[in-house]
């Protein structure tokens, strides 16, 4: 019943994962798995329309130019913009990519920006094992910024994106030192959801996990019940239906949700640190986010508002395409 539970939290919300709010979509491409989420308001079709405006990234003049960086047995790939003496370091959000990021303006060439494909992302290619922790970001980090011939001791500006907000806050706790400034873009991590807990961080939630993806029959039928019941809408349904049966998508949720769960801050030694060091950050928001509210970042703020700043705009998840967002450098 536990585990019931935590897959239909997943469908209905798709709250670890992040993506905007309503009915997602899968699209699979040789060598890539694209998982989408769009309003319940709109059908597959937008999400078509979504993938081809986001593709057109890779022609566009702020494109990230690409390049990769060997870590023991894999390959990261990068994303690098700017030649400014600033590094800012960029974590993108689920299934997307360092090029998310190729929107952020850098008119006066103050910063070199830095955006890392997580693993299992973009065109990383991880070698390492379903595991990826804090420590091995900070070493990557290190050798990243070795690479583009910066100081590794000058302390970075750190920019997340939904799951890449939990990567920061996670990274933050534990080398805070490293930091210069956080800007958290509708990060996850504020709240840890007790299903995510169960199914990552338990022996058995973590089996029943794997065994659902492995035979996702009975979590098809129950979307279908679920929808009945009017407690999910048309587009979830279709997730449910249609692609779960991909074995491919399934291998994906598995590995990432248990690889990144090392990635799990705690909020108020964070909110300590903060305060003890003085760090600014930056949380913006968007007021129709259903995915993660502004409101948690509302209550992360209580008791460090000389540091810590909300910023509300009316945008829904994906606030990367919010024009404000893209000039908070």
């Amino acid at each position: 019943m536990l585990y019931v539970m935590n897959c239909c939290f997943y469908v209905m919300n798709l709250h670890f994962w992040c993506g905007p709010a309503g009915a997602p979509a899968i699209f699979l491409r040789p060598g890539k798995i694209w998982l989408k989420a769009v309003s319940g308001n709109n059908d597959l079709r937008d999400c078509v329309s979504y993938q081809k405006k986001t593709n057109l990234q890779h022609y566009n003049k702020y494109f990230l130019k690409q390049k990769y960086l060997s870590y023991r047995q894999s390959v990261i790939s990068y994303g690098v913009s700017g030649t400014g003496a600033q590094p800012v370091i960029c974590l993108h959000g689920f299934n997307e990519s360092a090029q998310s990021f190729s929107v952020l303006k850098n008119n006066s060439n103050h910063y070199t920006i830095l955006a890392i494909d997580a693993p299992f992302h973009g065109n990383t290619r991880w070698e390492e094992g379903p595991r990826f922790t804090p420590g091995q970001l900070h070493e990557i980090i290190q050798l990243l910024l070795s690479a583009e011939s910066f100081n590794i001791t000058k302390p970075l500006i750190l920019v997340g994106f939904s799951m890449g907000g939990r990567m920061c806050l996670s990274y933050y706790q534990q080398y805070p030192q490293t930091v210069q400034q956080l800007m958290l873009l509708a990060p996850d991590g504020l709240e840890m959801s007790f299903w995510y807990w169960c199914a990552a961080h338990t022996i058995l939630g973590n089996r029943l996990f794997a065994l659902t993806m492995k035979k996702p029959g009975w979590l098809i039928k129950f979307a279908g019940i679920l929808y009945k019941a009017g407690i999910i809408n048309a587009g979830v349904k279709k997730f449910a239906v249609h692609y779960l049966h991909q074995s491919q998508v399934r291998e994906m949720l598995y590995t990432t949700w248990t690889a990144f769960r090392f990635f799990t801050p705690d909020i108020a030694q964070v909110k300590k640190i903060i305060a003890q060091t003085q760090t600014p950050v930056q949380l913006y928001f968007g007021q129709y986010d259903n995915v993660i509210p502004a409101k948690r970042g509302l209550q992360f703020v209580k008791n460090i508002e000389p540091f810590a700043h909300v910023h509300v705009l009316e945008a829904g998840h994906r606030l990367l395409q919010d024009k404000t967002v893209q000039t908070i450098l």
